[in-house]
């Protein structure tokens, strides 16, 4: 069967282990952990120790709300901690997630994080090393004279995944980065228009071998032989992204615009039966994959033609975790036959 990952979606720290496990048994090339409302780092950490062959990454880890520094000693930790199975997903987050939950500049999000990266491999690979390095940006000032980290890495090049949803960020991550990762509301006509060019613009740009670059995204998934509620229990979690402006262009791409404003209003008035009822079936069949067993895989199919690694996330948003669990364990049926 071809690579697939799986979102750890777990109602408490501990399901994670059961999770992860779960996931290898069954068969999963990955597990991946986000970042809202729990830290991705202590999540995957968490699930690594459970798991012996899977590869363990975060999709995604915020990036400006951290040091370059401190994210690189957390990826050296989590690597030595798998033994090499870490892949270190990062995104900018969203202007008004930094900002206002975090309290830090945003800035150009594009020119930063190419900082940012750029930064972070150089500790990656030779903060262990007698080297000085000081490094003048536009939003990075640095320089390490005097620290040299005690311990040798498990490896010096870890894969660095970046996420985008606009072109100019899906641009940069074809430029500098190790792999793609795709948002949830990433359709298949999102990913054949819009992210795929944008990605070969940057491997055009970019002076390192992309043979190994790795296409992946996040893909909502609910197997059931009950179709009404399946979409029904998608809806709240394509709805919640519907609420940010920085996931707009999918929406907008697909003439969603009428659909948004009454999400968003929904949203805001704190009313979130009326946000589930305001997104349409058809949405949810752009943005997700609603099945039955004997054909998910054949819907699953379609995206591998235009990606590496289909990344798997069951509806979570407004249902109750039994339901989420039940979702989850059709996926552990299907991936073991």
């Amino acid at each position: 069967m071809h690579d697939t990952g799986l979102i750890l979606d777990a109602e408490s720290i501990i399901d994670l282990k059961t999770l992860s496990n779960n996931a290898e048994k069954a068969g999963f090339h990955s597990v991946w952990s986000t970042e809202l409302y729990r830290t991705s780092f202590q999540q995957i950490s968490f699930a690594a120790q459970e798991t012996n062959k899977i590869k363990l990454g975060t999709a995604v880890s915020l990036a400006f709300t951290r040091s370059p520094l401190i994210t690189a000693l957390t990826a050296l930790d989590i690597d030595e901690q798998t033994n090499g199975r870490f892949i270190l997903g990062l995104g900018t987050g969203a202007k008004y997630t930094n900002e206002k939950y975090h309290g830090v500049h945003y800035g150009k999000p594009v020119k930063r994080i190419k900082e940012y990266i750029e930064i972070l491999r150089h500790y990656i690979s030779s903060s262990h090393k007698d080297k000085n390095y000081k490094y003048e940006g536009e939003y990075y000032q640095l320089n390490t004279k005097g620290y040299k980290r005690a311990f040798k890495p498990e490896r010096e090049d870890i894969d660095i995944y970046l996420a985008g949803i606009g072109s100019n960020m899906i641009k940069a991550c074809g430029e500098i980065a190790d792999g793609y990762i795709g948002h949830v509301v990433c359709s298949y006509d999102y990913l054949k228009d819009n992210v795929i060019p944008a990605l070969n613009s940057g491997f055009h740009i970019s002076e390192s071998n992309k043979e190994n670059f790795k296409k992946c995204t996040i893909i909502t998934c609910a197997v059931s032989d009950n179709t009404d509620k399946a979409i029904h229990d998608v809806k709240g979690t394509i709805g919640l992204y519907a609420t940010v402006k920085t996931y707009r262009e999918p929406f907008l791409l697909h003439g969603y615009e009428k659909d948004l404003k009454n999400i968003r209003d929904a949203y805001f008035s704190n009313n979130i039966e009326k946000l589930i009822e305001s997104v349409p079936d058809e949405m949810v069949n752009t943005f997700a994959i609603v099945s039955d067993e004997k054909h998910f895989l054949e819907k699953l199919e379609k995206y591998r033609n235009l990606i590496d690694l289909p990344i798997l996330s069951v509806p979570h948003y407004y249902i109750d975790y039994k339901d989420v669990l039940k979702y989850q364990n059709s996926l552990f049926k299907i991936f073991s036959r």
